[in-house]
């Protein structure tokens, strides 16, 4: 399956759960089991490995999830489980959790910015770069601070279909196409 089919078929499941859950008013239930059920895919490699393998049947399969998840998830959630396993979707289920996340967090009005970044940053540096996006664009946001030394320096801000680039990389390239280009150069003078 190519990359570009899984990440469409994240958002198909993704999005019919959020609406199911949405009809039943079960949003912030469906959302808290999900992250049990991606806390326990992380935790144990082998159960999402089980989940994800063609040699066990669907019914093998459910049992197990049955016998995990009965008592600690909404019945919609597991039927979810469920439809995911019977259409052998386990193995997108870290990916379909990821994108129920984000639309989760979109419906409560979080809006996810990366932040590309030349060094890590610490933990303070992180909230004050979130709370400043935060208060710019009158929103709540998700911060996803990625790491790419080849910046030099600088940040380059990913939100949505916007890019905002002030890395030190960036700005030589714009210093040097000004310098190359002499339709550009004359321009400037």
């Amino acid at each position: 399956m190519s990359r570009g089919t899984a990440a469409l078929l994240a958002e198909t499941y993704a999005r019919s759960l959020l609406e199911l859950a949405q009809q039943a008013g079960r949003v912030d239930d469906v959302e808290t089991d999900l992250e049990a059920v991606s806390t326990l895919l992380i935790r144990e490699p082998a159960f999402h490995a089980f989940l994800s393998t063609p040699y066990f049947t669907e019914e093998t399969k459910r049992d197990l999830v049955r016998k995990t998840f009965e008592r600690a998830l909404h019945p919609m959630t597991l039927h979810f489980l469920f439809v995911t396993i019977d259409h052998n979707r386990g193995k997108l289920l870290p990916e379909i959790i990821e994108r129920y996340r984000q639309l989760y967090r979109a419906l409560r009005g979080y809006q996810t910015v990366t932040a590309v970044v030349a060094r890590p940053l610490r933990p303070e540096q992180t909230t004050k770069l979130a709370q400043d996006l935060a208060a710019a664009m009158h929103a709540q946001v998700d911060l996803d601070v990625q790491v790419d030394p080849s910046l030099l320096g600088g940040v380059v801000l990913r939100y949505g279909d916007r890019m905002l680039d002030n890395s030190l990389r960036g700005r030589l390239v714009r210093i040097v196409g000004r310098i190359t280009d002499p339709q550009r150069r004359q321009s400037s003078l």
